[in-house]
């Protein structure tokens, strides 16, 4: 695995680790250590390197990853002519890769990016947990009060409290205390991590870089740099270039050094070094690595003076460079003192890492040493005698809680290790991804080589053969009139006179082994699904509309397991980078550019949490990585949703409310929390509706009866009335009956009175009108008589009657 080398020391080609302090210092003691780390990994052009091994490990799956894999095995394998030298320029074949291998890897990358991850810090210490604790108590107090402290609102009472924001039942306040109670501490910290993540566009700009290299590489590697003055950064580092000390751990955890290799040009190199290299050392360094990385040995000796940049400019400048940053931990004594006083009292003193006590001191003095790990690194220039920028590490973060112990700036996570080579999902593939790029070839091959339908022809059959207009046809003849008609003239009888067979028969051509090569396609693919994990549900190339939603999710969950160690790799890279975020923020100088600027962005409204951010390193954090709902989770949890509010089990508030939980967990225990809640009341309200129903009821009941009661007590008191009244009405009735016959009676008297005297006139005119009637009758009758008498006689006229109406009064 490593380089072997004759010239070794007790230590193999490292340095002393147990040397003192002052020597680890020196830049002699980190380019001895940076030298034996290039010959341990050795170089980019020694094939039985680790690090050559690696470097075209990685480079082969990257090439597999993006579908732009070497495609001369293919050519050399179906050229029959010269396979070990053919290239394939016979064969009319389109060479391009399929890109089935970058779809897959693109599943599984974007199947872990869509389910954002997000750091939930806490704190670990006693402190904080008690004051948990005590804010815990505090909530289920305001829970199980809840209706009380309402009261008191509505009383004028100025509680502090909203109580639209306590939870109602203690159930529910336990799920939103899971998230919700955090100290002002941990809200800073929070804060911090995600002000410092954002700030370096870490998701997109590091993060999706880390986990494609996950998937195809099987390593993700991400560095850390700390400056109180320039900030916290995340450096997305390549794994094909990164080296490290032996180790079997795929979380990288027990790392005794580590380092990447960058490529830049001696220009650059200026730039950073600044005055650690002369202009003599630049012109040293060239001289090695000419002829190298295409770097052109002419123009070592070319210069010019650029008079609008005020310097010569040497041609060497455009030379490029490798650059191997490392850092190694190392274990120094840290020296304490312990020295007695003129009072008596006695005092414990740092002392740092050199220290020799005084030889003649006036008070007693007691040296001590304490172990603690330190980290040293710096910048070595491959292949030459020079680095720079060596020394001990300043601000490395720590446990708070255990200040010997450092870690080194490289946050490192694989898949899978074994014999410090990664495997990863596209290595475990790259067979069936050729088989299945030469079972595509193959197809185009049988495809080209397919030759249309035909016919075989017997001349012999098209000879002499007339139409009856003389002459005969030429066979040529006959084919055009096929070919235009349809008709087909042919002698039935040779000239011998037998019979013949028709002389045209049809060729049937068809593609060779084309059902054979489909299937070792399908195949191929199969393998590749079956090695991955990744079944046609979960890349959607197939989805059956007739499968169940159970069978769906089933197979949804079975990818999901087959790329868990990828998903678990990324979450805990994620992790380590969120704890070393946190550890650097404790660690920043309250007098810093940078600790000023995180309280600007924290905001200056909130005192409290600006207050715990300079108290910080009081605690001890943990990053618990919590992931968002992936869409088929989303889904999920949104048809129960539809369902209980179909069902009306929730109301579209608690829907409003386990919508916006980004943990699946938390929603479903919410959604299962609001639902009994509601059927609770519903049940309560149903209740008291049964209540209000039998209270009507018997309301009804007893108004009925009231009612029946009154009515009979009105029917008895209007037969009352009645009779009181027809009593009173026949009273009346004979008073007036009375009246009325008295009237009646003194009426008839007084008409009997009249009538009397009526008649008693009546009867007067009527013997005054007789006694006159007879006069009048008796004067006409002694008229009529002297008329009589005249008449007979003849002696007088006739008498004139006095009363010419007497005889009509009579009669009248």
């Amino acid at each position: 695995m490593y380089n072997n080398d004759n010239d070794k020391g007790k230590y193999g080609n490292f340095p002393d680790p147990f040397a003192h302090y002052s020597k680890k210092i020196s830049k002699g003691y980190g380019l001895k250590y940076a030298k034996a780390v290039e010959k341990q990994w050795g170089n980019s052009d020694d094939e039985r390197s680790l690090f050559r091994r690696r470097l075209k490990d990685f480079e082969t799956n990257r090439d597999y990853a993006n579908g732009t894999q070497d495609t001369s095995i293919y050519k050399q394998i179906l050229n029959s002519l010269d396979p070990n030298n053919g290239d394939g320029t016979l064969l009319n074949l389109d060479w391009s890769p399929v890109p089935i291998v970058p779809k897959f890897v693109k599943i599984v990358v974007n199947n872990i990016l869509s389910r954002k991850p997000y750091p939930n810090v806490r704190a670990l210490d006693p402190l904080s947990q008690s004051e948990k604790d005590d804010e815990r108590a505090k909530k289920m107090f305001q829970v199980k009060n809840r209706e009380l402290i309402a009261q008191l609102q509505q009383q004028g009472v100025d509680t502090g409290i909203d109580v639209n924001n306590i939870p109602e039942t203690p159930e529910e306040a336990e799920i939103f205390m899971d998230t919700n109670i955090k100290t002002a501490a941990e809200i800073a910290a929070q804060v911090g991590t995600n002000i410092t993540l954002e700030w370096n566009d870490f998701d997109q700009r590091v993060y999706r870089r880390a986990v494609n290299d996950l998937v195809t590489c099987g390593m993700g590697v991400i560095k850390r740099n700390n400056d109180p003055n320039y900030g916290i950064t995340e450096e997305y580092i390549d794994p094909a270039y990164f080296f490290h000390s032996y180790t079997e751990d795929p979380t990288f955890s027990d790392l005794i050094y580590a380092g990447h290799i960058k490529k830049i040009s001696i220009s650059e190199l200026k730039r950073i070094a600044r005055d650690e290299l002369t202009e003599e050392d630049y012109a040293k360094i060239a001289q090695q690595v000419k002829n190298k990385y295409q770097n052109r040995a002419d123009k070592l000796s070319y210069k010019y003076y650029d008079e609008t940049l005020d310097r010569t400019t040497y041609g060497y400048d455009e030379f490029i460079v490798e650059i191997m940053d490392f850092e190694f931990i190392s274990t120094d004594d840290m020296m304490f003192e312990e020295k007695g006083s003129k009072f008596g009292n006695v005092g414990f003193y740092y002392k740092g890492f050199e220290y020799t006590p005084p030889k003649e001191s006036v008070y007693d003095r007691k040296p001590m040493n304490m172990n603690i790990q330190t980290v040293f690194g710096g910048s070595y220039i491959v292949g030459t005698d020079y680095m720079f920028d060596y020394g001990q590490k300043r601000n490395v973060p720590k446990n708070v809680h255990d200040l010997t112990r450092a870690r080194l700036s490289y946050s490192v996570v694989a898949t899978n290790l074994r014999r410090m080579m990664p495997k990863s999902l596209v290595g475990s593939v790259i067979g069936f991804a050729d088989q299945f790029q030469l079972s595509h070839l193959k197809l185009q091959q049988a495809i080209a080589k397919a030759k249309p339908d035909g016919l075989i022809v017997d001349i012999e059959g098209l000879e002499n053969v007339q139409l009856g207009r003389g002459g005969e046809l030429q066979p040529l003849d006959i084919q055009d009139i096929y070919e235009q008609t349809g008709v087909f003239y042919y002698r039935s009888k040779n000239p011998e006179g037998g019979f013949q067979n028709p002389p045209v028969r049809s060729l049937d051509n068809s593609i060779r082994n084309i059902n054979e090569l489909i299937s070792i396609y399908n195949h191929n693919l199969r393998l590749i699904r079956d090695t991955t994990g990744i079944n046609e549900v979960m890349d959607g190339t197939s989805p059956k509309g007739e499968q169940l939603v159970g069978v769906r999710q089933q197979a949804i969950a079975a990818g999901n397991n087959a790329i868990y160690d990828i998903t678990n790799s990324a979450i805990y890279l994620y992790s380590r980078v969120c704890e070393d975020v946190v550890k650097c923020l404790q660690i920043l100088p309250k007098k810093s550019v940078l600790f000023q600027a995180y309280e600007r962005a924290i905001g200056k409204t909130n005192m409290e949490v600006l207050s715990s951010f300079g108290d910080l390193p009081m605690y001890n954090f943990g990053v618990k990585i919590q992931t968002e709902m992936d869409e088929t989770e989303k889904s999920y949890l949104e048809q129960n949703i539809q369902i209980a509010l179909a069902q009306k089990e929730i109301d579209l508030e608690d829907a409003i409310s386990i919508r916006q939980l980004k943990d699946i967990d938390q929603a479903e225990r919410l959604l299962i929390v609001r639902r009994k809640k509601r059927m609770r009341m519903q049940q309560q309200i149903a209740q008291q509706n049964s209540q209000m129903q039998a209270q009507m009821n018997q309301a009804t009941t007893q108004a009925a009866t009231q009612g029946k009661m009154q009515e009979i007590q009105m029917q008895s008191q209007a037969k009352i009335a009645e009779i009181q009244a027809d009593a009173q009405a026949k009273a009346q009735l004979l008073q007036l009956e009375y009246q009325l016959k008295g009237q009646i009676e003194s009426q008839k008297t007084q008409m009997t009175a009249g009538m009397k005297e009526q008649d008693m006139a009546f009867r007067k005119d009527i013997e005054d009108q007789r006694e006159k009637a007879k006069d009048d009758r008796v004067k006409k009758q002694a008229v009529e008589q002297s008329k009589l008498l005249s008449q007979r006689q003849g002696k007088r006229d006739e008498l004139q009657d006095e009363g010419g109406n007497l005889l009509d009064m009579l009669t009248s």
